[in-house]
């Protein structure tokens, strides 16, 4: 595959559009007998109160004595959660490759 389709690719499978990150998962997932195709992550849904949550979400399930939770995949996946809609351990159960573009979408928006 030539440089440009592979860059294609990668670009088809996420998308960007008004505040909404869509990541198509390289696998679909069954949860609650719906087939999951992608992830839609809504950064322009999440308030404070989801931040927080996420934090005390994560905190409760990997008790992590880090001084910048920003940086904690755990997190950036609590952070997934509340902007997808999706619940955390759905998150979780996603495959490496997966996981790492959802959490690394979400690093991108706590970060940037």
């Amino acid at each position: 595959m030539g440089e440009q389709n592979k860059n294609e690719a990668k670009n088809s499978e996420i998308k960007i559009e008004n505040g909404t990150i869509s990541i198509k998962l390289s696998k679909k997932m069954k949860f609650n007998d719906v087939e999951i195709e992608k992830v839609d992550l809504d950064l322009n849904s999440l308030t404070g109160g989801d931040i927080c949550e996420a934090e005390t979400n994560f905190r409760e399930r990997f008790f992590q004595p880090i001084p910048d939770a920003n940086y904690s995949q755990a997190y950036q996946a609590a952070v997934a959660a509340k902007a997808s809609g999706l619940p955390y351990e759905f998150i979780l159960e996603l495959n490496p490759k997966d996981f790492s573009r959802v959490t690394g979408a979400i690093k991108g928006f706590l970060l940037g």
